[in-house]
């Protein structure tokens, strides 16, 4: 456990793509009545403007779209996406006008905003037929198929067919996500609209454009330039950027007695050593950096404070033990420190594992705690001691760890082992039974280390062990119960959907 490292964070813009397409059989010659109603109905779903528990003018912004005329078939797959459409125009909510024309294609194509994190869940109602995509974040390279149908539906008629119906999908509060809807009408009547359900079960049908925003194109990852390892002594004052490092037995950057140095932008991969290496340093910032097939991403060594980990994305570390963490810090020392908003992924078969983010012997001050906040983890093993996030490894203090979520990230979700002064609070952690899985959360005084002035509270964890029996958190008899323990949610309804099926952005 004394290695272990950290991982991740990520995740912001979601595409929705939706796509209408019909078999030559099955021809729609109904015509529909036309509304502009926008329904808001709490704890059912709307399904026709008959039924609207409430109408709200809410359409305060726009998403595009663009229309391809003189378009035959009834296939999304049919329409000239490559070329440039006919008509481009922006419109207030996600529903075209009803009866519109025949023989087109369209997409529409924006940002969706989540008011608040939790689970949403989306239809489309559509004819001919009609797909919705979502980005995991605000990229369109990243968006899935979440809802579909293949056949015509009436005008807001969301329960004709299963695959209308999304998922439940986690977003976050304020993040705007790539959203994009392609429609293929043929003949006669057409409609096209999509709803979505917020959590705590009120629908907005269709999707208000207070909740949309205007496609722009995306800015491309920057070039990165190759680069020799680089190993500095001394500096300061410097910035490291967009370089794309690989290969070799040696860190791929490492850092001694250096300060005031910006790590950022740059890809470290497919070595057999670590990506960032640093030792006796302090007031580095490594942020936005790329880590995949490294033994270890980050690993900072007796350094002093200042040492920020934000923002970057870890794929399938290599380990071997002790090695094969995201970030570890050992024996960091010192106010202003921080392992935060990143993302890591480990995949079995691709990867061995430590603990995905790791505090061996290191502190923070009472004023200025170590910040382990809002990382996104998932996956670990087949380690039998690596797991999450492992906090107090043979002492430390004033460690701080909270919002972080995690799913099957190895032998347990998270810990403390020793130290004193360490918060665990208002983190997600889901594990489904695997060879080597064990524990949810556990605090446990090990190797003589003892814990003191502790707090974990307000957790959800749901957790298999190795026997498939839910384990949620193990409180050792040595141990001095923490603050909080009661007050944790064991047992919660979580599962992997916590977080979205793609965390790994970068390249």
């Amino acid at each position: 456990m004394n290695s272990s490292l950290l991982t991740f964070q990520k995740f912001q813009y979601c595409f929705v793509f939706a796509t209408l397409g019909i078999s030559p059989v099955l021809v729609s010659c109904h015509k529909e009545i036309a509304t502009n109603e926008l329904q808001t109905v709490a704890g059912v779903m709307a399904t026709s403007a008959a039924n609207t528990a409430a109408i709200q003018n809410l359409a305060t912004g726009s998403i595009g779209r663009e229309v391809w005329n003189n378009n035959y078939g009834n296939d999304v797959a049919q329409i000239p996406l490559q070329t440039s459409p006919s008509v481009t125009t922006q419109i207030t909510a996600l529903e075209i006008p009803l009866n519109s024309g025949e023989n087109y294609g369209e997409r529409i194509r924006g940002y969706i905003q989540a008011p608040t994190t939790g689970s949403y869940t989306f239809w489309i109602s559509a004819d001919d037929a009609g797909e919705i995509w979502l980005s995991t974040d605000a990229q369109a390279v990243n968006k899935v198929k979440i809802a579909y149908t293949l056949s015509w539906n009436n005008s807001r008629e969301w329960t004709k067919f299963a695959s209308q119906k999304s998922k439940a999908i986690t977003l976050q509060a304020g993040q705007k996500y790539y959203i994009e809807v392609l429609h293929k009408q043929g003949g006669g009547g057409g409609n096209l609209a999509v709803q979505w359900m917020l959590p705590g079960g009120t629908v907005e049908s269709p999707v208000p454009g207070s909740r949309l925003a205007a496609y722009t194109e995306e800015t491309p990852d920057p070039a990165y330039t190759s680069s020799a390892v680089i190993d500095l002594y001394g500096q300061h004052d410097i910035t490291i950027s967009g370089k794309a490092i690989a290969g070799g037995s040696a860190p791929l950057i490492k850092l001694t007695n250096c300060y005031n140095i910006h790590i950022t932008g740059n890809r470290l991969s497919n070595a057999a050593n670590v990506g960032i290496y640093l030792y006796n340093c302090n007031n580095i910032t490594i942020d936005n950096n790329f880590f995949t097939k490294v033994s270890t991403g980050v690993y900072a060594d007796h350094t002093q404070g200042g040492i920020i980990v934000n923002n970057n994305q870890f794929l399938n570390m290599q380990g071997p033990f002790p090695r094969g963490q995201f970030v570890q810090f050992n024996n960091v020392k010192g106010a202003n420190s921080s392992i935060s908003n990143n993302r890591g992924e480990n995949i079995i078969g691709q990867s061995y594992a430590e603990d995905a983010i790791s505090l061996y012997q290191s502190e923070g001050t009472a004023a200025s705690p170590i910040s382990v906040k809002g990382n996104w983890i998932r996956g670990g093993g087949p380690s039998a001691s690596g797991g999450g996030i492992m906090l107090g490894d043979n002492g430390g203090g004033y460690l701080y760890a909270s919002d972080n979520i995690l799913v099957d990230p190895g032998q347990f979700g998270m810990a403390i082992s020793g130290g004193h002064h360490i918060t665990m609070v208002n983190n997600a952690v889901y594990g489904k039974q695997q060879s080597f899985t064990n524990v949810g959360i556990y605090v446990n005084d090990i190797g003589g280390w003892k814990t003191s002035d502790c707090k974990v509270t307000t957790n959800k964890v749901r957790y298999f062990n190795k026997d498939n029996y839910q384990n949620n958190a193990w409180l050792s008899p040595n141990s001095i119960k923490p603050e909080g323990w009661d007050a944790n949610l064991w047992g919660a309804a979580l599962d992997a959907a916590i977080l979205p099926s793609v965390i790994i952005t970068k390249k």
